[in-house]
């Protein structure tokens, strides 16, 4: 059968083998599971087996675009990378923009999926109809920059689209990303790692085919509505001015920050690293750039002038980067930039790498790592000379040190003792973005949920309102975040109630966007992307049918951790004295704690999921027509 939206092949590559194989997709599938993370989850789910070693050869890693991915709607741009986490042990998964989704359209296919092993380095070449692996000997050990450019002129084409890891995936650092150089990074839950393992240096792509539009004229309108409708939001001018780094701006006057590794929520000298100076123009930013058909254009690429780091260059920093300064507690931009491009080259989740190297500072000051400990280098707060000198012996797990971080947040401290685990605050294995629970609620208790660990993505409280704004919903759920934000310390935490429905309802919207692949800060609204999506494809989707498939795609994301061994235990973070038993001792919020329970219970019913346990039930797996999961989970005790 003829898919419109969706190109309707799967490239399946067995790095064991050498083979290299396409796959139809099925319209039933393509309608149940919409694409991106909808594909990746629900196949994952299937052919990776509990328990596995997600280093080792029986992990499989997938790239999931959506239906709407190389057409005109604005910010359908997005892929999912998807396997075992090497850093949580748990459902891992990243998501980049770019122009690799595209690309990978145009050649046609929905994902590409990667089993095995290969005996030595490879990467993969796709163009249109022809894939093979090639060798990738010279490519070892080359920074993802290099790689990148290698590639490009090995193949004549400067404009083909790479995704490759640097010398951190090599190394297996369980926190490794994945780099499009130059353009963005992947760098959640360790998937650099995984290609790592694997030996897949990278993944190239060409395509010329055409993306097929079942009704044109239809959805040109409905991409020019949307772009209407999103550059309407009073957000817009916000984010193409600034990125995502404007997070700093928000959270900073808020008290929210976790400085010095959570020791205190106030960063004095924030506006040194405020979005403001990446305005186009001004003294770094050398041009603002966008995803494909994106309208807002909200990263950009920086070049560092003059002094002590004259000449660096890389893309501007997300809140990923400014949250290295506010934890390491350095103040200052210029070296904060070189931070950035060192965490790209050796393609390194800058979040967990600054965390990690946080938890190390904190842990030395503590007098719990010793000066040979750390191969002679003195870990003070705010020395950016030191954390500098960490990258690269982290990517390259050099000396004690370096090894001991590459192993991630949940290994590290086992590996160093000494209760050092009491100063290491992750969620399933995960760091979140820098900012304290206890000050902002909303945005702290959506991490604690998130299957793939502390994630702020999952149900994207900040946009997903914005979305729904021209509905009763939207109002509403503006309405709940901001109560529960704003009310004085005393009644705060009374105000909760219908907080845990309100995080279900954006986790499964949420869900549903990154199936379409469909970035959630170009705009928009749901009911214009509903109908652009049966537009371009030709079936006619209720919004209820698309919601109920988020909703479906997040329980198998579930269903992939209890078959792991989660609980309700684990919603929650690391250390939860730090956060439930110590209040806040300054700012805005000074006196407060966070008090999780309430919520949870009430997230639980809103699922359907037993309360005691946070496990599902078969009822609810049935009903959304999940019930070949129920036998494997019930015979490992994962369901009620």
């Amino acid at each position: 059968m003829s898919l419109c939206g969706w190109a309707g092949r799967i490239l399946n590559v067995d790095l064991t083998k050498g083979r290299v194989e396409q796959e139809p997709i099925s319209a039933d599938f393509a309608k149940e599971y919409i694409g991106g993370i909808g594909f990746n989850v629900a196949r994952l789910f299937h052919l990776v087996k509990p328990k596995i070693d997600a280093l080792g050869p029986e992990n499989i890693i997938m790239f999931g675009v959506g239906p709407l991915c190389g057409t005109l709607y604005p910010g359908a741009a997005r892929l999912t990378i998807t396997a075992k986490s090497p850093e949580t042990d748990i459902f891992g998964s990243t998501n980049i923009g770019g122009h690799f989704a595209a690309e990978l359209k145009y050649a046609g296919y929905d994902q590409v999926c990667v089993a095995g092993q290969s005996p030595q380095p490879v990467y993969l070449w796709i163009d249109d109809d022809r894939a093979e692996l090639r060798d990738a000997g010279h490519l070892w050990g080359k920074s993802s920059w290099e790689t990148g450019s290698v590639i490009r002129e090995e193949l004549a084409d400067l404009e083909i689209q790479v995704l490759c890891i640097g010398p951190a995936g090599e190394n297996l650092v369980r926190f490794a990303s994945v780099i499009n150089p130059p353009r963005g990074a992947a760098g959640r839950t360790g998937m650099g790692a995984v290609m790592g393992s694997k030996r897949l240096k990278a993944i190239a792509v060409r395509g010329t085919k055409p993306v097929k539009v079942a009704r044109p004229e239809e959805f040109l309108r409905l991409c020019q509505a949307s772009t209407i409708f999103g550059r309407s939001e009073p957000r817009y001018k916000v984010l193409r001015k600034g990125g995502s780094a404007n997070w700093l701006d928000f959270a900073a006057p808020k008290g929210g920050l976790g400085r010095r590794n959570y020791q205190s929520t106030r960063f004095p000298n924030w506006r040194a690293l405020s979005a403001e100076r990446f305005v186009p123009g001004g003294e770094f930013t050398v041009r603002k750039r966008g995803c494909f058909s994106c309208p807002i254009g909200c990263a950009g690429f920086f070049n560092v002038r003059t002094g002590e780091f004259a000449q660096t260059f890389g893309r501007v920093p997300e809140y990923g980067m400014t949250s290295i300064g506010v934890r390491c507690d350095i103040d200052q931009l210029e070296p904060i930039l070189r931070m950035q491009s060192l965490f790209d080259e050796f393609g390194i989740d800058a979040t967990s790498g600054g965390g990690m190297i946080a938890w190390a500072m904190d842990c030395y000051n503590r007098g719990l790592l010793s000066r040979e400990e750390t191969d002679g280098i003195s870990l003070e707060w705010g020395d950016y000379a030191a954390v500098l000198e960490l990258v690269p012996r982290i990517a390259r797990r050099q000396g004690f040190l370096g090894n001991l971080l590459a192993e991630g947040e949940k290994r590290a401290p086992q590996i160093l003792g000494k209760a050092s685990d009491k100063f290491l605050y992750h969620i399933k294995g995960l760091y979140a973005a820098t900012y304290d629970p206890r000050a902002d609620k909303v945005f702290g208790l959506s991490c604690f949920i998130a299957p793939r660990g502390a994630d702020h993505l999952t149900a994207n409280i900040l946009w997903i309102p914005d979305l729904l704004r021209d509905t009763d919903l939207g109002k509403e759920l503006a309405k709940k975040f901001r109560e529960c934000l704003a009310l004085p310390s005393e009644s705060r935490d009374a105000n909760l109630k219908g907080l845990g429905t309100a995080f279900k309802l954006c986790e499964d919207r949420s869900t549903l966007l990154n199936a379409i692949e469909v970035c959630t800060r170009t705009g928009g609204s749901f009911e214009l992307l509903r109908q652009a999506l049966a537009a371009a494809t030709g079936v006619e989707f209720g919004m209820n049918d698309l919601v109920r498939a988020g909703e479906r795609i997040f329980n198998i994301e579930k269903a992939f951790n209890s078959r792991e061994g989660l609980t309700r235990e684990d919603d929650n973070i690391s250390v939860p004295e730090k956060f439930m038993g110590e209040a806040l001792s300054e700012g805005p919020y000074k006196g407060d704690v966070l008090n999780l329970k309430p919520v949870l219970d009430e997230y639980y019913q809103a699922r359907g999921w037993d309360v005691t346990t946070g496990l599902q039930t078969r009822q609810t797996l049935q009903e959304l027509g999940l019930a070949d999961m129920v036998p494997e989970l019930e015979s490992l005790g994962a369901l009620q």
